[in-house]
């Protein structure tokens, strides 16, 4: 045989590679870091209904809660192609009926304090 042990384990290291200094404490710490990164944003895309937009990402940068004029309290799907809305905008609550043709306004009354606002 031309290939000895020796040479054989030389040609391991003919692309530079080494032992890998890893410990495990750098392992756990960076996996904890990507869990953390991970949960982040998948709160951020629940308080946000599923939508990622620029002035969520500047709420959470800053530390502070992104004020919002109109809200949408409650949404329930009533067929396939209608939905039943109840929206807040500026302390009055709306009541529309929203289909592929069209959409209508059911109900407008002032807001009831719930105190999600």
């Amino acid at each position: 045989m031309l290939w000895s042990g020796s040479a054989w384990a030389d040609t391991a290291r003919l692309g530079g590679g080494g032992g890998l200094d890893l410990s495990l404490t750098r392992i756990v710490l960076s996996l904890l870091l990507c869990l953390g990164i991970a949960l982040s944003v998948i709160l951020l895309l629940k308080r946000n209904g599923g939508r990622m937009n620029a002035a969520a990402l500047r709420g959470l940068l800053k530390g502070i809660r992104t004020d919002q004029r109109v809200r949408v309290i409650e949404s329930r799907r009533i067929s396939a192609h209608a939905d039943f809305c109840l929206v807040r905008c500026d302390d009055v609550e709306y009541v529309i009926l929203s289909s592929t043709r069209e959409q209508k306004l059911l109900r407008e009354q002032p807001a009831a304090g719930r105190g999600d606002a």
